[in-house]
């Protein structure tokens, strides 16, 4: 096939020339799908043909260099038109653009990846491009999704190439502050620090306060309590900003936390306790309890952070009770049962730090606040030494006895 491919490609060079509308209506010999699918073949058989990298950037440069020159031609019409109806039709051709490059992506794999083919540069230079259309205020949440949809592409491609373009790629996708682009973008942070870790832990550091005021900024902002797909919105972003709080955790770059001034270090986690205890949210209760035991297991022993243990008890213990003491917490959910069990195992993460002295605590300062018997208080000390699937069934009971 390699024989045929340069022929194969030149014979599709009309099928791939990207459609400009005229008076709204494309003068492409096919449609938008069509297109990403021959993008994407021709892709194949230039990085699966047996050229040389050199051969093969070459092609694949020709292939997508008419793309990005139209691409800049339409940011430049983009910003002089006036008309909202043509910025739309523009906006959406450069959407197109950069949908077909990120779908050549497609073509790489772990054998054949782009830095072995030579194509890195190909990419990178799409990239700077594209990244320029963030600059103008016009159509900026289609261009911003496209945009977002390639960094995800190149972050499964490519290595630490591409770690100096996401501090301007993150300004400029949090330039705008609704729920729903927010939202969006947690999860290509997740992705990058999920393939770099240690890597970015500058990087993560440097946006971590001003991307978590811009998520509290937008959860701050009053909606209609009738307004459900508003309200949908917001449990959205909430269970995404503790799932980047979870990431960060448990892919064990903590320092992006524990470096922060105490203030905002205390403020973040106060807001994994509220999301634990206040949020009639099982999936992101689950998923504060999970943070809230991996921050015990790192901080909770006696070499931990400076002040945690005192968080953990004045906080984190009281949040294990309080969740499951709230109407809203049903125990005959399957989803809650999990949000109770995770909650169950940081218990015993905190007993496995801090012992004896743990149990004391319990025994003659907690839990004689909620009223309990001291016969019940030294039933449930005996449980929680016990295995963690008997602690966790044991909790159950113990909540369903306290609700009645």
């Amino acid at each position: 096939m390699s024989n045929y491919t340069e022929g194969i490609l030149k014979e599709l060079q009309d099928l791939l020339v990207l459609p400009l509308p005229i008076n709204g209506v494309s003068s492409s010999l096919v449609t938008p799908d069509d297109q990403l699918y021959l993008y994407e073949t021709a892709a194949i058989l230039i990085v699966s043909s047996n050229f040389e990298p050199e051969t093969k950037q070459a092609i694949l440069k020709s292939l997508l260099l008419p793309v990005a020159e139209k691409f800049e031609m339409l940011l430049q019409k983009l910003t002089t038109t006036s008309d909202e109806y043509q910025r739309c039709e523009i906006a959406k051709c450069m959407n197109h653009a950069i949908a077909v490059t990120s779908r050549t992506s497609k073509a790489f794999s772990n054998q054949q990846t782009m830095k072995s083919n030579g194509c890195v540069e190909v990419y990178l230079q799409a990239l700077q491009i594209f990244l320029g259309a963030l600059n103008h205020p016009y159509e900026q949440t289609m261009l911003q999704s496209a945009v977002r949809q390639y960094l995800h592409r190149m972050v499964v491609c490519l290595e630490s190439e591409v770690l100096p373009y996401f501090p301007l790629a993150t300004k400029q996708l949090l330039k705008t502050s609704d729920l729903r682009s927010i939202q969006e973008f947690i999860p290509l942070i997740n992705q990058i620090i999920t393939k770099f870790k240690k890597e970015v832990v500058s990087f993560v550091q440097e946006i971590f306060m001003p991307f978590v005021t811009v998520i509290f900024n937008a959860l701050s902002n009053p909606i209609d309590e009738n307004d459900q797909p508003a309200q949908n919105e917001r449990q959205l972003l909430q269970r995404s900003y503790f799932l980047f709080i979870s990431v960060i955790v448990s892919n064990n770059i903590t320092e992006v936390m524990s470096t922060q001034n105490m203030q905002n270090l205390e403020q973040v986690l106060l807001t994994v306790i509220q999301g634990a205890v206040n949020f009639p949210d099982p999936v992101a209760q689950k998923t504060c309890f999970s943070i809230l035991k991996k921050m015990v297991d790192l901080w909770g022993g006696t070499n931990g952070l400076n002040g945690f243990v005192d968080f953990m008890y004045n906080n984190i213990v009281p949040a294990c009770f309080m969740a499951p003491l709230k109407d809203t917490f049903d125990l005959n959910d399957a989803q809650t049962i999990l949000a109770l069990s995770e909650s169950a195992l940081c218990l015993k993460t905190v007993l496995d730090k801090r012992g004896a002295e743990f149990v004391t605590y319990l025994k003659s300062r907690y839990l004689p606040t909620l009223h309990i018997s001291p016969d019940k208080i030294e039933e449930y000390c005996q449980a929680l030494g016990s295995d963690s699937k008997a602690f966790k069934n044991y909790l159950k009971f113990f909540f369903q006895n306290a609700k009645t």
